[in-house]
């Protein structure tokens, strides 16, 4: 996804994916030429509450995105003289309307600031954002001979993939890494490819000639001009897959057995760049592993209580908010949450409600649990949960 300021104007904030049924309650504006207009607006109208706000320039596109729990305080602190030379006063300079929309809850507002900043990629929420920090995936595609590549989503005909990830420039070298272990192509889909086990009638004279070094080199199968067959590269991308799931460490020790051997020989230039290919996969590695770990430990129903009292399900399922659902209460709500659950029981993951997957969430639940470790004491796995359900019969009965 590239980080530009979508510069339209701005009208209202849109659905909610994190939130039940994708509701949200209406937002409220204030506007005014003066700060003191905005000022007035804010004491007069803004509760004290969780919820997300959004600065509008004068041509009424949205320029920052920002969260609090406790909104007017946060709304109010821009106005502060030692605010003046700071960003905060920067964006009031620019700032004149203010729209902000209550959340049920803390944790709410933070879901809704992400799902709202990568939706409407504002002015002060993007400048000088580096590109490393946008989220990239790690897929294996682009079929017929498939390889190891970054992408900023995953294209829907890729069914294994891995992220997000972040930094791309120290992830690189990784990559590059297992797909010439592995020789696996890396070329461009508009390289001709012909496995050997091909049934040609014809073969052109160009096609006998390697599309680069890298067959040379032995870090390539060869897929364009018949030197493998097409079982053997399936092979090679199955065993670059099982590295990927942590099932295999052979990459690391064939390098580290060579970088030995390099250095015996003195060939040091060798070595180096064996190190630094150690160094590469092993970043990689701790990557994944960390998504592993994540996607194990955030796996549960997350009850958040609203303002109100009432009680939001947040369905995290493999480390991302795949659903936000109302406790159940209601027989209409125990049926969504039934249905849910016993998909998730079944199938042991859950369909993700639209509009949840642009927005990935690992990161976010990893730093609000570091935060707040004692609300994964709260958490629910996905058969406790269903257990609290209460029985049909008891339902039609009341």
């Amino acid at each position: 996804m590239r980080f530009a300021w979508i510069r339209e104007p701005f009208r209202r904030f849109g659905n909610n994916p994190f939130a039940p049924a994708g509701r949200q309650p209406k937002p409220t504006r204030v506007d005014g030429r003066r700060r003191t207009q905005l000022k007035e607006g804010i004491r007069r109208l803004c509760e004290n509450r969780p919820g997300v706000y959004g600065m509008l320039d004068a041509e009424q596109r949205l320029v920052y995105v920002g969260k609090s729990k406790h909104l007017r305080k946060r709304l109010l602190s821009y106005f502060s003289r030692k605010q003046i030379y700071e960003k905060p006063g920067e964006i009031l300079r620019d700032t004149r309307s203010i729209v902000w929309e209550p959340t049920t809850s803390e944790f709410a507002a933070l879901i809704r600031e992400l799902q709202l900043i990568r939706t409407w990629r504002p002015k002060w929420n993007v400048t000088d954002r580096p590109r490393n920090l946008n989220p990239k995936y790690l897929c294996i595609g682009r079929a017929p001979a498939k390889y190891l590549y970054l992408a900023g989503r995953p294209a829907n005909e890729v069914t294994i993939w891995y992220g997000p990830l972040y930094r791309r420039r120290l992830l690189d070298p990784g990559i590059e890494a297992l797909n010439d272990y592995y020789q696996l192509r890396d070329c461009s889909q508009k390289q001709p490819l012909r496995f050997r086990d091909d049934r040609t009638l014809f073969v052109p004279e160009e096609a006998e000639r390697p599309g680069c070094l890298r067959y040379e080199l032995q870090t390539c199968s060869g897929a364009c001009i018949g030197a493998c067959s097409r079982k053997e590269y399936a092979g090679q991308v199955t065993r670059a897959k099982r590295f990927l799931d942590g099932k295999t460490d052979e990459p690391l020790v064939a390098l580290r057995k060579m970088m030995a051997v390099a250095s015996t020989e003195h060939r040091y230039e060798m070595a180096a760049r064996y190190r630094d290919r150690i160094a590469s996969l092993e970043i990689l590695m701790d990557r994944l592993e960390y998504l592993r770990m994540a996607r194990e430990t955030y796996h549960f129903v997350y009850p958040v209580v609203s303002r109100n009292g009432r009680t939001i399900w947040y369905l995290v399922c493999e480390g991302a908010i795949a659903a936000a659902i109302h406790a159940p209460r209601t027989a209409k709500q125990v049926e969504v949450a039934r249905e849910y659950l016993e998909e998730w029981l079944e199938h042991g993951s859950i369909r993700p409600t639209p509009g949840t997957i642009d927005h990935p969430t690992i990161t976010l639940l990893g730093r609000w649990f570091r935060a707040h470790p004692e609300h994964l004491e709260r958490t629910l796995t996905p058969a406790e949960a269903l257990a609290q359900l209460p029985e049909r019969s008891v339902l039609a009965v009341a």
